[in-house]
């Protein structure tokens, strides 16, 4: 750590480019199906540019959204009108949570929970979440698991992989990530290389990384506290059961307790 405070991920800076290096669909028949499940209102929370999202909405779910970034909601407007498309969406602060409607299911897909770094704003978030919920309603959060995570978190550069671009060029991206024990905080940051087909360079970003990773009793705790007691927890998403040592998630699905 560097002795500065961390701050949250600015997504901002790559919004336009976001979904050429996150393409992932592994975890869509997941949440497809415990959507699908719920006879109400589901609410996704760190919806980012709709990845998961229209392919809920498509399928029929009565779905709002919730993200902190604009140039991230801003993508998914375009999205959506493209597809012809509607949802409420919410440029918010999960801590500090005020939505119209309480809500069936909500649930946070990518680990993007771990986004909130400050112990104090997980409880906050955690209780603005429950009370979103409507009695007997269903949390799902998606958690890395800090001892699979961590491994390649050794302060050096790995590269991530080459992403072809709709205007023929290709965007490189690399990552560096230290963790910090004491902490619990991931720290480093990303890089972003955009080349022309014919190699040269024309654009260049770095974005500062900060992510909080919880251990299993931790994240446990402070659910219980906010009122949200575990029913399961998976370690991947084709629901096997979560091993310490193997898991890559702690996939955690909570419930509401009855008082509201």
């Amino acid at each position: 750590m560097n002795g500065h405070a961390p701050k949250p991920i600015e997504f901002d800076l790559v919004a336009d480019i976001y979904d050429t290096y996150v393409s992932v669909d592994f975890d869509l028949p997941f949440w497809l199906q415990e959507a699908g499940s719920v006879r109400g209102k589901v609410l996704e929370l760190a919806c980012g540019t709709g990845r998961v999202s229209i392919p809920l909405v498509k399928a029929g779910i009565d779905l709002s959204c919730v993200d902190y970034s604009y140039g991230m909601l801003g993508q998914f407007r375009v999205k959506l009108e493209r597809e012809g498309l509607s949802c409420p969406l919410y440029c918010q602060d999960i801590a500090g949570l005020v939505l119209p409607d309480r809500f069936d299911l909500i649930f946070i897909p990518f680990n993007s929970f771990s986004e909130i770094l400050d112990r104090r704003k997980h409880s906050e978030a955690l209780t603005r979440i429950r009370s979103h919920l409507k009695a007997g309603g269903k949390f799902i959060c998606t958690l890395q698991n800090p001892v699979v995570r961590t491994v390649s978190m050794d302060g050096a550069e790995h590269r991530i992989g080459e992403f072809p671009m709709p205007s023929g060029n290709t965007l490189i991206v690399r990552s560096m990530l230290t963790f910090d024990r004491e902490t619990h905080l991931a720290s480093g940051e990303q890089t972003y290389e955009q080349l022309t087909p014919d190699g040269h360079l024309v654009d260049h970003r770095r974005l500062a990384i900060s992510f909080y990773l919880f251990g299993k009793a931790e994240f446990e705790d402070a659910a219980a506290q906010a009122g949200l007691m575990t029913e399961a927890l998976y370690g991947n998403y084709d629901r096997r059961s979560f091993e310490q040592e193997t898991s890559p998630f702690m996939i955690w699905k909570l419930t509401s307790s009855a008082t509201t």
